[in-house]
């Protein structure tokens, strides 16, 4: 992976929003931050980000963080989430994968979907060039654009894990940074420096799961930008959370997974991340869901940084500035609808598979 020139460098990690290096919408939030604390954050930078790049999200605050790649030499877009335990591709137009062993796959609603094992040449991420990569092939489904480019697939966490990338996503900015931290003595106290705001910083599990406090009751819960709204399985919220009296009185909602899934919509008292208070907070409580997920009803409000290498997750608030409309970009698609016992769901569309 390239190193970009420190003053490029510099300017990658302000538009993620870490630092103040001149970009409007990183100077805003950033008016008291002090001369002293901006001078370690860029000597921090230049002492231990050996590589960088940053992408453009695609999409709107409530659709899957989508960037623009080349695949196979051509222009695609893809989905990056830490949710995913696999590289994901389909065929998509003149983007052919060759077929090859099939198995099953289960998805978190614990529905079954068949991929077939396939190889992708070449994988260009910005500046990243990776070559013959082992990628699960999803059958084919009607192409969607992307300012042009047929979505394709989904990287997903084992590819970041592979090549030590942390993952910055920065959805209020509408960007996506991918940097690698060097292993250095002067490093080892890790990027929370490069936030321009005091982040909170929590453990994170190889499955890309935390510990929330919801209701002051510790669950654990995957992290996953690409699903509209956070998550929890019903069971487990009746063991510890709410009763069905509880339940029974909330507005009933279908969204779609691997299949259809009933729910409702739960507004909880609290929900503290490490270190952190966000008050009443709204999930979807699923009925046949195997792990809750933190959604990007989240994500839209935060800068967050995704540090897999050491099992850190790092987020901090900022203010939306983003200029796009939801274009309903979820490469296995998490529509909600609403619904009560006589009726269909107005929206939802789409397969969810293979999370792990």
């Amino acid at each position: 992976m390239p190193r970009p020139k420190p003053s490029l460098l510099l300017l990658i990690l302000s538009l993620c929003g870490l630092l103040p290096c001149g970009f409007p919408s990183a100077q805003a939030e950033t008016q008291t931050l002090s001369g002293d604390r901006a001078r370690f954050a860029a000597s921090l930078a230049e002492t231990c980000v050996e590589s960088a790049t940053t992408l453009p999200l695609l999409g709107g605050p409530d659709d899957a963080p989508v960037i623009p790649v080349r695949i196979e030499g051509k222009d695609a877009a893809m989905v990056v989430s830490p949710l995913f335990g696999h590289l994901f591709v389909r065929n998509a137009g003149a983007i052919w994968f060759a077929q090859g062993p099939t198995h099953r796959m289960i998805a978190q609603d614990h529905a079954v979907t068949l991929t077939e094992i396939t190889k992708v040449d070449t994988l260009e991420i910005g500046p990243i060039v990776l070559h013959d990569l082992l990628a699960e092939r999803l059958e084919d489904a009607p192409i969607r654009l992307v300012k042009g480019r047929p979505l394709v697939g989904v990287i997903g966490r084992p590819l970041l894990q592979h090549f030590r990338l942390m993952l910055m996503l920065d959805v209020p900015h509408e960007k996506l940074g991918l940097l690698v931290w060097r292993d250095a003595p002067l490093c080892a106290a890790g990027p929370e420096g490069l936030f321009t705001h005091k982040p909170v910083v929590i453990d994170l599990d190889a499955d890309a799961r935390i510990t929330a406090l919801i209701d002051d009751h510790p669950v654990r819960i995957r992290l996953d930008p690409d699903l509209v709204r956070s998550a929890l399985p019903r069971d487990m919220v009746l063991a510890t959370l709410a009763t069905a009296a509880d339940l029974g009185r909330d507005q009933p909602v279908v969204t779609q997974f691997g299949t259809m899934e009933r729910g409702v919509r739960h507004s909880f008292k609290s929900l503290r991340l490490g270190s952190r208070e966000l008050g009443a907070t709204e999930f979807l409580v699923l009925e046949n869901l195997d792990e809750g997920a933190l959604g990007a009803s989240f994500f839209r409000h935060e800068v967050t940084l995704i540090d897999f290498d050491h099992g850190k997750f790092l987020f901090a608030p900022a203010t939306p500035q983003v200029n796009q409309p939801d274009l309903g970009l979820h490469f296995d698609a998490s529509h909600e609808g609403i619904a009560t016992v006589h009726d269909t769901p107005r929206q939802a569309t789409g397969e969810r598979s293979g999370t792990d």
